[in-house]
């Protein structure tokens, strides 16, 4: 089954609620998601180029009636390139982006301990990229900051006591509001962007998440 085909079954998931009782009023929900990725390019005339990033996410939240959590998280999203080529020359760059946010989460009953659930956020984002040449000398510093409204559907099963493992599709979709900062050496510049983006863009099972979330 393609990445893309399961995105639409949740999607359609999504539109057919069921009226099956799981998280009950008070439970209090504790998780997060971890993701890293390490890609390295070979180049005939140059040296590699490998480019790494990582998520970690942490979120609590509490069921202020039955099926319905509201909660809060936050998100660090570090990342790296080095040799890669911007059409001057050859740059390292480095980016650590942050969220904080809060969330409402809507859960419903498919089968025995698999659950399907829908999660709208609301988040402040911030992120400062710098790159420099080989030489380590700093050639532009880009700091971004703004708000983002996001969409994440997912599956959730439970696999031990209170220990349930997630499927998710990390913002389906989500809006941004974005603040832009540039400075170099020559000059400095700022721009103000409304953005729209989906992770269904991506190939395959690329855009796929796999989180946990402890239920008491």
């Amino acid at each position: 089954m393609s990445g893309k085909t399961i995105a639409a079954f949740i999607i359609f998931l999504s539109c057919s609620f069921f009226l099956h009782a799981q998280i009950t009023k008070g439970s209090i929900l504790l998780g997060g998601q971890i993701y890293y990725s390490a890609t390295t390019y070979d180049y005939p005339f140059q040296k590699e180029s490998k480019n790494n990033s990582a998520n970690f996410n942490i979120s609590a939240g509490k069921a202020f009636k039955e099926n319905a959590v509201f909660g809060i998280n936050f998100t660090y999203n570090p990342s790296s390139v080095s040799n890669y080529y911007n059409g001057n020359g050859l740059i390292d760059a480095t980016v650590r982006s942050y969220n904080f946010g809060v969330f409402y989460r809507q859960y419903k009953k498919l089968a025995k301990d698999l659950y399907f659930f829908t999660e709208f956020s609301v988040a402040y984002v911030t992120a400062k990229q710098i790159e420099k040449d080989t030489a380590g000398t700093t050639l532009e510093t880009v700091t971004q900051s703004g708000g983002k409204l996001g969409l994440t559907p997912g599956i959730s099963y439970k696999i031990w006591n209170k220990l349930h493992l997630e499927i998710l599709i990390p913002n389906i979709a989500d809006v941004q509001d974005i603040k832009t900062s540039d400075q170099t050496h020559a000059y400095s510049s700022a721009q103000h962007q409304f953005l729209f983006n989906t992770s269904l863009n991506n190939s395959g099972l690329n855009f796929l998440g796999v989180g946990f979330k402890f239920i008491f």
